[in-house]
């Protein structure tokens, strides 16, 4: 009675561990190699949501362009976006406000608004991208004569678009990561079932030669199926444009 009551807790802990649904929390490139683990296997999700940082971000594109529609200087816009984002929670509101202050900094020191957010592109952790193609948007602007207002427009619509398709993709990767999380979890399971039945698998996995072989075949396959299955997640991650 004891082991069946054992082995039915191991499926248990089993079914868990493929069911757990992976970390939800809130956060680009460095960012979508995160969401297959750059520096691990991939298990969970990423520590970021990267569809709501888009998000994030695309209403800030969405309140400058409605600024500037609304007849603000663009230096005037910035100082109130400054302002409605200084109280920002997370990583993305952040970065807004200390690129829109750096802007302004920029600006108040003899420089331009454009300077101030290439310098944020250029030493900013996150979303450099983005911040370089909002600097080049006040390049074009200025140099050709066209409205920005336009320009941020269409940034905007690529940053929720981005957005759309990393939600579809993490949907779509539920099940793939479901099915890494159960081959990872599985041989430790059936070792501890075996172990529980009196079949012994440790002493003849590490006791007869045969057996030796077969441990180190098994953890070889086991690390095979790691790489592999990280392998694939990265490159059907970084098919989505950041």
């Amino acid at each position: 009675m004891v082991m069946i009551l054992c082995a039915t807790a191991l499926t248990g802990l089993a079914v868990w561990l493929f069911r757990r649904p992976g970390n939800t929390g809130r956060g680009t490139r460095a960012d979508s190699d995160a969401c297959a683990g750059r520096s691990g296997f991939p298990l969970r999700r990423p520590a970021r949501d990267e569809a709501q940082e888009a998000e994030e971000y695309g209403k800030l594109i969405r309140q400058l362009s409605a600024l500037l529609r609304a007849g603000c200087s663009n230096a005037a816009a910035l100082e109130l976006l400054e302002k409605i984002w200084a109280g920002a929670t997370g990583s993305a509101g952040s970065d807004i406000h200390a690129g829109c202050a750096r802007a302004l900094t920029q600006m108040r020191t003899g420089g331009t608004l454009r300077a101030g957010l290439a310098e944020h592109a250029a030493t900013g952790k996150h979303h450099s991208r983005l911040w370089a193609r909002l600097a080049w948007c006040f390049a074009i602007s200025e140099q050709s004569g066209a409205a920005l207002a336009e320009l941020l427009d269409q940034l905007a619509a690529e940053l929720e678009n981005s957005a759309d398709m990393r939600r579809a993709l993490d949907a779509a990767l539920a099940g793939p990561r479901a099915t890494s999380r159960l081959l990872t979890f599985l041989p430790l399971v059936g070792l501890g079932l075996g172990q529980l039945l009196g079949i012994d698998p440790l002493a003849v996995l590490t006791m007869h030669p045969v057996g030796r072989l077969a441990l180190i075949a098994g953890v070889l396959l086991w690390l095979a199926n790691r790489w592999w299955c990280h392998l694939m997640l990265v490159k059907i991650v970084r098919q989505v444009p950041s």
